[in-house]
């Protein structure tokens, strides 16, 4: 590794990481709003899921908020040129960025076995498409009307209807008096 220091105030302004075999070859280079590495590939391969053992942000929430497993690869900084929709900016290390985050109340019903058909999905949207330099994450998944809300006689809404989708409220309220 070498390190580079401001003159003026011996502040490090850069930190160039080169391949251990070959000091000539730059593997990695380091500064303000800089972040140039070799391969972008390691952030694709397996969606970089090898990665996320060193993502160490939500550990502090651990027992109060949940994520379930991404699959996707990092979510930001996404080049904001249309053509280049896939690639990444060399301006900041890749990351997860963008998130989806629960109570574990919300956690016990997103995964509530309430049918045969269980379909739940965490992913990004537009892998292909440039969206500018965040790729927006959904959570999509079947919750029945009235889950989670304590009912009359003890008996939970999915016991008397059927997987719909609650109609929207016809009542507008008045707003203007």
């Amino acid at each position: 590794m070498q390190t580079v220091r401001a003159a003026d105030t011996n502040e490090v302004v850069k930190l160039i990481f080169r391949e251990s075999d070959n000091d000539r070859k730059v593997m990695l280079q380091l500064e303000k709003k800089l972040f140039d590495y070799f391969n972008q590939e390691v952030f694709r391969d397996n969606n970089g899921t090898a990665l996320l053992e060193f993502d160490k942000e939500l550990s502090v929430f651990k027992d109060r908020l949940y994520e379930l497993d991404i699959s996707f690869p990092p979510s930001y900084p996404y080049s904001e040129d249309a053509r280049q929709g896939e690639q990444y900016m060399n301006t900041r290390c890749p990351a997860w960025c963008d998130r989806i985050l629960m109570s574990l109340s919300a956690k016990e019903l997103v995964l509530r076995s309430e049918s045969e058909e269980k379909v739940v999905t965490y992913d990004h949207i537009g892998p292909n498409v440039c969206m500018g330099d965040h790729k927006p994450v959904f959570l999509a998944f079947r919750i029945m009307p009235g889950a989670g809300k304590p009912h009359a006689h003890g008996r939970d809404a999915s016991a008397t209807r059927g997987p719909f989708v609650s109609p929207p409220c016809s009542r507008v309220p008045n707003t203007h008096s």
